[in-house]
């Protein structure tokens, strides 16, 4: 009678399932479903662990929708390929670090310090100041729960070389209150409250642009955080850029306007910008006899300057004017320079 063969692969199986293994901590163990769609990065603040807190005559209170010791939740990769959320995790409490921190500035005020909001994110708008931006919205009541001021911070940090992430993400934190701490003690408050409800407000803006032998029209598009509290901010916007002349048109996708903004008053503003832009053109019969195949593309630097009513707060439309400078490297076979006065409108939708 025939012997049973036993093959090498299932004599393997065998003795992995058989033989037993030397301890528990061997064993091969899957993950639990929550650490395997999450992850956690530790996040240590230097802090002189001399100092209490609790001595802070100020109470601050963490109203926001994370635990107190949960600084933001992002996306990362875990295993190289699966993207999980990663929890950044503080080694105190944000309303510890806070008291802290005012006890170490010998902070005389009481009340109540009341974190509503704070967003971790990436902010590549803007190429001078692209890179993380922590953005926060925070209000003070004193001692009978009258409201003193509120502050919509908006903190900047390039990561150093080299620089791990945990403590790169550490310094914004100490940031934020020691920013928080001497616009307490300086009395560098804002009386008048940010009357919308705190998170990034969507601004869509035109501008008309009048020349000497045709016109444009340049639009825009942005969701930021109102920048209402600063004197001067520097944004970034995509935009979609038409030109039409007597002998051609030109249109140009995706090009990114920088602008630099100044806040002269309660209701003017003051921007200037300047961005690079690639397009295509289009030509009316009859003006050339001949054209160079790159004379189809539309390659324009330009600047621009104006003055426009956005008051402080402001929900709804705003306008403004000001003057256009460009320069079309392409087509070569218009005049390259080009002067312009515009008209801007605008709306915001907090």
């Amino acid at each position: 009678m025939n012997q049973p063969i036993l093959r090498p692969h299932l004599f393997l199986l065998i003795l992995i399932l058989v033989i037993p293994s030397h301890s528990q901590a061997q064993k091969i163990k899957f993950p639990t479903l929550e650490t395997f769609i999450s992850d956690t990065l530790e996040i240590q603040v230097p802090m002189d662990s001399s100092i209490d807190g609790k001595l802070s005559k100020l109470e601050v209170i963490d109203s926001r929708n994370l635990d107190g010791n949960i600084l933001g939740i992002r996306q990362t990769k875990k295993y190289r390929y699966i993207p999980v959320d990663q929890y950044l995790a503080l080694n105190q409490s944000l309303s510890d670090l806070f008291q802290i921190q005012f006890v170490k500035d010998s902070l005389a005020q009481s009340g109540i310090l009341h974190v509503s909001n704070l967003i971790l994110w990436w902010d590549g708008s803007s190429v001078l100041d692209k890179g993380l931006c922590l953005n926060a919205y925070i209000t003070y009541h004193d001692t009978s729960g009258e409201p003193v001021s509120d502050w919509m911070w908006e903190i900047r940090l390039k990561k150093e070389k080299k620089e791990e992430e945990a403590a790169y993400l550490s310094r914004f934190v100490q940031e934020l209150t020691r920013q928080q701490s001497q616009a307490l003690a300086s009395g560098d408050f804002n009386r008048e409250f940010y009357p919308h409800l705190y998170r990034r407000q969507l601004m869509s803006w035109s501008e008309f642009i009048i020349f000497n032998d045709g016109y444009a029209i340049n639009v825009h598009f942005t969701l930021d955080f109102p920048p209402d509290q600063k004197t001067e901010w520097r944004r970034g916007s995509p935009g979609l850029f038409y030109r039409k002349s007597d002998i051609h048109e030109s249109i140009a996708i995706g090009g990114k306007d920088q602008l630099w903004y100044w806040r002269l008053s309660p209701s003017l503003v003051t921007q200037s910008s300047a961005t690079f832009r690639i397009g295509f053109n289009n030509f009316e019969g009859g003006h050339f006899d001949h054209l160079e195949y790159q004379n189809l593309l539309y390659v324009n630097v330009s600047g621009q300057a104006g003055i426009e009513y956005r008051p402080v707060y402001h929900k709804g439309l705003y306008g403004g004017l000001g003057v256009y400078v460009g320069y079309n490297i392409l087509p070569d076979v218009i005049p390259q320079e080009e002067l312009g006065l515009f008209v801007r409108l605008g709306v915001i939708l907090p």
